[in-house]
């Protein structure tokens, strides 16, 4: 889960830019939750602290280097909401520290900064900034396909594993008998644009005796999709004719291996008992 461990970390670099006197101190940015899922709401907090009694003369909210919302406590009124596509600030709880975004949507997904300044007659500017992701995550657990249901040393095990769609794409791994074979990583901040991405990651390789252990192996998929959704499934495969069918193989368009009913078995015999007779 390496590239999850990787994005959580990056989501908490944070960088501050002072100007003017030190009336103004411990400005730090929260966004929880800095993962968001689509639609649904997170919460900005700009903690500051204004010492000697300074007077506040603004708090800014960029997108980028697009203001979206401010607070002017000497002006009237004293927020102001500017448009952006995919940010609805909630007005009503919003004020001059903190600011609720609802329903967001995935153009959010970037650099926020929150600019504070203190009035006359320093007035001190400090600039903080995070990022923040706007995710759609899958529907489903991944499904592993494999092109046959029993395998022996020599074959080549043929397999794909399939996530339904997300935004940003899946990191995808293959494992057999718990070992990385295949892995695909990527960068969560890649994907541009309102597309959702098709997970799928594809397993072509030849087994060998070290392979199977009394005569089975275990084939995993992992997904991940941030660390937001970390899903893992498995299937045993054999060489044995008793060991149970996997649940999903690829062959002739059926994925899934079905038992006629015993119902049908006896009217089978019964048929037979009759033409003797």
């Amino acid at each position: 889960m390496r590239s999850a461990a990787c994005f959580a970390s990056s989501l908490l670099c944070c960088f501050t830019i002072l100007q003017g006197c030190g009336c103004l101190r411990d400005v730090n940015l929260e966004i929880k939750p800095s993962i968001v899922q689509r639609g649904h709401e997170t919460t900005l907090f700009c903690h500051y602290d204004l010492e000697d009694g300074a007077p506040l003369y603004s708090v800014k909210w960029y997108r980028g280097r697009h203001e979206f919302y401010r607070y002017s406590p000497t002006e009237r009124p004293s927020t102001k909401i500017f448009p952006y596509e995919g940010i609805n600030v909630d007005k009503a709880a919003s004020n001059a520290s903190v600011v609720v975004l609802q329903y967001v949507g995935f153009s959010l997904s970037g650099n926020l900064s929150c600019e504070v300044t203190a009035d006359a007659p320093s007035f001190a500017t400090a600039v903080v900034s995070r990022q923040i992701l706007v995710v759609e995550l899958p529907e489903e657990d991944p499904v592993i396909r494999t092109e046959h249901n029993r395998y022996f040393p020599g074959d080549y095990l043929i397999a794909n594993c399939t996530c339904p769609p997300s935004k940003p794409g899946a990191s995808m791994a293959f494992y057999l008998n718990n070992r990385s074979i295949l892995q695909e990583e990527r960068e969560p901040l890649s994907d541009e644009g309102d597309e959702l991405v098709e997970n799928i990651i594809n397993l072509s390789m030849q087994l060998d005796p070290s392979h199977f252990y009394k005569g089975t192996f275990t084939l995993k998929c992992s997904a991940v999709v941030t660390p937001l959704y970390q899903k893992t499934v498995e299937i045993r495969l054999s060489n044995s004719p008793h060991q149970p069918v996997p649940e999903r193989v690829m062959r002739s368009g059926c994925l899934k291996t079905q038992r006629l009913p015993k119902v049908f078995y006896l009217s089978q015999v019964m048929v037979l008992l009759s033409l003797w007779r």
